[in-house]
């Protein structure tokens, strides 16, 4: 797994810091909300969780309605990404009528997923830092009272939740 956090480093690297670097920055990928283009750029700036999801998966609706909660819950002080991969617009635009994001969702395109690579699973999340730094990555589904605390620490903000994680 050292080489996907590796990999997604390499995806987040400032424009310019290497020839061969491609930045997450860099797409320009269409909304599953509409037939716009979303640029990835518009998501610098605040800290974002990506998660990959993908047709027919119960474990993506999950982690979905999860960050649904927490994005409300932790008053916007991230961004959630949904990027759909693994199937036809088609599908996917089912899959988004099912899951209902309350934040952005796209469907990731064909030189995307050729540069992330064979994903392990779905759902599979990626946290990235208001610099655009990849910070780590979570593979699965990661419920309200784990994620919370993840997110807490990884991006140095406090939710007002109903639920406080107590360890032990």
């Amino acid at each position: 797994m050292r080489t996907w956090l590796a990999l997604i480093t390499l995806l987040f690297a400032p424009a310019g810091a290497t020839e061969a670097a491609i930045s997450l920055y860099d797409f320009e990928l269409r909304s599953l909300a509409g037939p716009e283009r979303i640029n990835l750029q518009q998501f610098k700036g605040k800290p974002s969780l990506i998660v990959l999801v993908e047709p027919n998966c119960p474990w993506c609706f999950r982690q979905v309605r999860t960050l649904n909660r927490l994005a409300s819950e932790c008053s916007q002080q991230f961004q959630p990404i949904a990027l759909g991969i693994n199937g036809s617009r088609k599908a996917l635009l089912a899959e988004y009528r099912k899951l209902r994001p309350e934040f952005p969702m796209l469907q990731a395109s064909t030189q995307f997923q050729q540069v992330l690579g064979e994903t392990p699973g779905t759902p599979f999340s990626f946290l990235i830092a208001s610099s655009g730094e990849p910070l780590s990555w979570l593979r699965g589904y990661i419920p309200d009272k784990k994620l919370q605390p993840i997110l807490e620490r990884s991006f140095g903000f406090k939710c007002e939740s109903s639920f406080t994680f107590q360890p032990g």
